[in-house]
């Protein structure tokens, strides 16, 4: 017998249809308050019980949350199936070509055919030619859990490609080795090689690369980092047979750090090999020389933490450094590791108006013919040539448009270098630059993605922010909008580590846009758009600003009527987690909903998360008093307020993150539903197959992409986002 309906229930879900779904009630989390003193600050902790490693209780949690996620979205199955649908369409009319190297005649690079869910190691031609499938991490998949290619390394001679192997989004990857004449894939496996970074010698038969320790069964999650080592492997041998020869309990002497990273490889044509050694994140490394003419010859420091190297390149025994050290844009100095030092540098390019210290936008890249360097000037990638006889009459090389340029690399033994460059609505490229003509060409490599932006526009402005401080801010969006105030907008901002947020093409994307959404990214301080001194701004005592920037940000969108507090949502990643965070918990009237993706919430406790140490440059330490002050003061976990109206959230977390545990966004996800009054839904996303995003398949992406717009569609009243 069908049910009646009240009246009241009726007029409830016509006014507020996001309600409809959200009746379901979350999963509860019991409450057992632990109390911390910090400095004579009392804090209470009503979750840490999600912190116990392998811990029951919380997984049960967490697949009641994703349950309840699912069930909620799927009252909006006709739109995520429509959205879903159109991502994979624009996913898939072309392929994805990453991670271009450039080694004698040969480009490597992985490649996601169109349809497939993984990239693939490929070889071809620089001629051109057809491409020769190398490794299909398919082939290396377990049961339950796909594999992702992490990194690869080809050897000199291109016989040989490294490839780190993970399974699971977990980005634990275990180093294999393909012969690229055969496609044979090698007995050799070396396991615990998360950041593996393998380096070949000159004889392409050895490569170096580093390798965590093997851990107690006891041990701290942080305890992953200690003791890393360098080693030495020949091909054709197990990892048993390997030698260390670098590492703080390698050589005690040194009185290396015993948390961190360590790295080495063979200048290129020269008998000396290098090591550097890093904590992580910002810490800018140190590095030692020796030579392997010698037995047990000792290493010699030739760079100190200090000396702030950002990047680096050798010609013979030549090294060119990119510093920040004296320059908060950048300059580069070079001297010889044979016989001088950091300390004895000649400074070939001084600091000027090009930011050269932007994370993910900056570099060197050492050809036969001259040294370039790349870097960004009001937001765009600028390309610069250094000859090596004469550093002082560097030139820019013409780009075909203004974008952003990445992962531009070469090899010393040729001349020119390859990138790839992009903008907000132009398709990836990837050029290959010729010194003698002096231009960029197409590789041939990435096909023109056709998904179709010329209905949409970008415009670059600027926010006023505290302090009287100019806030770099991207906007796209359909060209025919009305700038009235209606339409649908995520922001997005990052704000650490001294990154910057590049111009970047999304296919993807046109799903939203085409439906009348915008989308914006913030350049918040904490970023490296204007610079080191832009980064510092945004870090630890002045986090502060991070989440100032942000908001200022979307008050210029709804001040200008690109949008309205209740069509407006943001959007942070990882370490934008603060800022996301930061935004709802302290101004959440001005934002209808946000996406908090494997986002840092309890800057209290990352410190004992796995990378947690790494971390503590940027972010600091609770063990430091002026550190703990800032980390409080900005924590997003501990500044939420029972009985505030928060926005609508979607939190995200993958089971393998190595990078930010989901006991980070269970514990963000349980105070959120414990505390708001708005009665907006507060949903987390659990993926049982995937980390911190590296290593996802290309259908766990377009899966993400579908839900983050079906659940923004609906709680920012898009079109046709009404629930059953």
């Amino acid at each position: 017998m069908k049910q009646p309906v009240s009246i009241s229930a009726v007029l409830f879900a016509i006014a507020f249809p996001w309600a409809l779904p959200a009746q379901n009630s979350a999963p509860s989390a019991p409450v057992r308050e632990v109390v911390d003193t910090y400095f004579g600050t009392r804090v209470v902790d009503p979750y840490r019980w999600m912190e116990t490693a392998n811990n029951p209780e919380l997984l049960s949690y967490l697949n009641s949350q994703g349950e309840r996620t699912r069930s909620v979205l799927n009252a909006l199955a006709s739109q995520r199936s429509s959205l879903l649908g159109r991502i994979l369409e624009l996913q898939n009319e072309a392929p994805s070509i990453t991670g271009v190297q450039r080694l004698g005649d040969k480009y490597f690079y992985l490649e996601a055919p169109p349809g497939s869910k993984d990239s693939r190691l490929m070889m071809r031609p620089v001629a051109g030619g057809s491409a020769k499938l190398l490794l299909n991490p398919a082939a290396l998949s377990a049961s339950g859990s796909h594999a992702a290619i992490t990194y690869f390394q080809p050897s000199w001679d291109g016989q040989y490609v490294i490839a780190g192997v993970a399974l699971g989004g977990s980005e634990d990857a275990t180093i294999r080795i393909v012969q690229s004449s055969t496609g044979e894939l090698l007995k050799d496996a070396i396991t615990r090689t998360q950041y593996g970074s393998p380096a070949w010698t000159d004889d392409n038969q050895f490569f170096y690369y580093m390798r965590q320790q093997k851990l107690a069964a006891n041990a701290v999650p942080s305890a992953i980092y200690e003791n890393t080592r360098l080693y030495l492997h020949k091909i054709g041998t197990g990892e048993e047979a390997d030698k260390a020869v670098f590492g703080s309990d390698v050589n005690p002497d040194l009185k290396l750090p015993k948390a961190g990273f360590v790295f080495g490889f063979q200048l290129p044509g020269t008998a000396l090999v290098a090591a550097v050694q890093t904590r992580g994140t910002i810490d800018t490394p140190a590095g030692w020389v020796k030579s392997l003419k010698a037995n047990n010859a000792p290493w010699r420091q030739v760079v100190r933490h200090e000396d702030g190297l950002l990047d680096f390149v050798s010609k013979g025994s030549t090294v060119y450094v990119l510093t920040k050290t004296g320059a908060p844009n950048g300059r580069i100095v070079r001297f010889d590791a044979s016989k001088q030092d950091f300390s004895q540098s000649e400074e070939i390019r001084r600091e000027s108006d090009l930011v050269l210290s932007a994370s993910g936008s900056s570099g060197l890249a050492g050809a036969q013919d001259a040294l370039y360097a790349y870097g960004i000037r009001a937001g765009a990638s600028v390309v610069i040539r250094i000859p090596y006889d004469a550093p002082m009459h560097s030139e820019e090389i013409a780009l075909p448009f203004a974008g952003s340029v990445s992962n531009m690399t070469a090899d010393y033994r040729v001349a020119g270098f390859t990138c790839s460059l992009a903008a907000w609505t132009k398709p990836k490229t990837v050029m290959s630059y010729d010194p003698d003509t002096k231009r960029l060409k197409d590789t041939g490599l990435q096909p023109p993605h056709p998904a179709d932006y010329s209905g949409i526009t970008s415009v670059e402005v600027e926010a006023d922010s505290v302090g009287g401080v100019k806030v770099p801010l991207s906007i796209i969006y359909r060209k025919d909008l009305a700038l009235d105030g209606s339409h649908s907008a995520v922001m997005e901002a990052y704000g650490a580590y001294g990154f910057n947020i590049a111009p970047n093409f999304s296919p993807t994307g046109l799903a939203w846009l085409e439906r009348g959404g915008i989308i914006a990214y913030a350049h918040v301080r904490g970023g490296g758009e204007k610079g080191e001194a832009w980064h510092l701004a945004g870090q630890k005592q002045t986090k502060q600003h991070t989440i100032d920037d942000f908001v200022a940000c979307a008050q210029y969108l709804i001040g200008h009527g690109y949008t309205s507090p209740a069509h407006l949502a943001v959007r942070g990643t990882s370490a934008g987690g603060i800022a996301v965070g930061g935004f709802m918990t302290q101004h959440p009237e001005l934002v209808r909903a946000a996406l908090d993706r494997v986002g840092v919430s309890d800057l209290l406790r990352f410190e004992v998360t796995q990378g947690g140490d790494a971390n503590i440059p940027e972010l600091g330490s609770v063990k430091v008093e002026t550190d703990f002050r800032a980390l409080y003061a900005s924590s997003p976990y501990h500044h939420v307020k029972d009985g505030a109206a928060y926005p609508a959230v979607l939190l995200e977390t993958g089971l393998n993150d190595p990078r930010v545990p989901s006991w980070q966004m269970a514990k963000m996800t349980a105070r959120l539903q414990a505390a708001t009054s708005s009665k907006l839904p507060v949903l987390l996303r659990v993926d049982k197959d995937a980390g911190h995003g590296i290593g996802s398949d290309r259908q766990q992406a377009a899966e993400l992409v579908a839900d983050e717009f079906t659940f923004l569609g609906w709680q920012l009243g898009m079109a046709g986002f009404v629930p059953r």
